[in-house]
């Protein structure tokens, strides 16, 4: 039997969030987590979490957004986790169960213990909604502008691809890349980096397909994406500790003319086998969120929709 389970994230206008620290005596007890609880078979996931969230924090939420969905089995149990962020909420959080809570800055949640099957969690929480894929572009100036202007417009996750430049032109740009994310604390994921780029790779590392299938560990990276088409490759990157997937394509693209699109419900049922973010990516922009979000995805990916606007 799964144990279905609802969780908020809340966050306070400094962007802190609120975690709890769970008794001893409860399963995973003494470690912390994100506040939620039980969905009883009367009630949808939404309705649990308002339910939840009032009789553990006293307060009342307005707003959800879907975040992540994970299952995960323990030796004593198996949970299926409904998270969502809580965009809008009112009053003022207490333990009202006697409870222990504390509001944690993001940067430094990764110091708390909280039970196994919230690190899928944890690994959505560090990633932003957009995933800007770089263009093939030839010139220098247009190349460093574009880069400039999507990280002024709030784009904080990059994926650098340069399959049609030459080695000496990407290790020009990927090492430039790289410092102004750093000075914009933008991610920045590394697709088939030269090998004398090892140290920009250790920092963030992307899989084509065919990387990931023949790979048996994950390889040394602080931040592992992979491209993925279908379950053999979803669950390829689960195995080896991804830490998110591109999921395509979910429309037909001009640049991939060849790939007609799955649509949502394909993406959908493929991210449902899964405990990892996934970024929907085929034909979407920003407009997209919604709907993607509505079928689990983490965010959008996009070339073109993203750097022209």
């Amino acid at each position: 039997m799964i144990l279905p389970i609802v969780i908020g994230i809340i966050q306070d206008q400094e962007h802190r969030i609120l975690i709890a620290k769970r008794s001893k005596e409860q399963h995973q007890g003494g470690r912390w987590e994100f506040s939620g609880g039980k969905v009883e078979r009367s009630e949808t996931a939404q309705q649990a979490l308002k339910r939840e969230l009032y009789e553990e924090l006293d307060i009342h939420i307005e707003t959800v957004e879907p975040l992540i969905q994970v299952r995960h089995h323990y030796p004593d149990r198996s949970v299926f986790l409904d998270v969502y962020e809580v965009s809008l909420w009112h009053g003022n959080p207490r333990g009202k169960e006697g409870q222990r809570i504390c509001w944690v800055h993001p940067d430094d949640i990764q110091q708390y213990c909280f039970p196994v099957a919230n690190n899928a969690i944890l690994r959505a929480l560090s990633l932003p909604k957009f995933c800007l894929i770089t263009p093939e572009v030839e010139s220098e100036a247009v190349f460093k502008n574009g880069i400039q202007r999507c990280l002024a417009q709030g784009i904080k996750l990059i994926q650098f691809r340069a399959k049609t430049s030459t080695e000496r032109v990407y290790q020009q740009r990927a090492k430039w890349l790289a410092q102004q994310c750093q000075v914009a604390q933008c991610q920045v994921v590394f697709n088939d980096p030269p090998a004398d780029l090892t140290t920009l790779s250790q920092q963030g590392l992307h899989l084509t397909s065919r990387q990931l299938l023949m790979l048996d560990k994950r390889p040394h990276t602080t931040l592992l994406s992979a491209a993925c088409h279908n379950d053999e490759e979803l669950k390829k990157a689960e195995e080896i500790g991804v830490d998110f997937v591109f999921l395509s394509p979910v429309h037909a693209t001009t640049s991939h003319p060849d790939q007609y699109g799955k649509g949502w419900q394909w993406f959908q049922h493929s991210v449902e086998r899964i405990n990892i973010p996934v970024y929907a990516l085929g034909g979407l922009g920003k407009d997209a969120l919604p709907i993607a979000k509505q079928h689990g995805a983490q965010g959008v990916a996009a070339i073109s929709q993203l750097w022209d606007r």
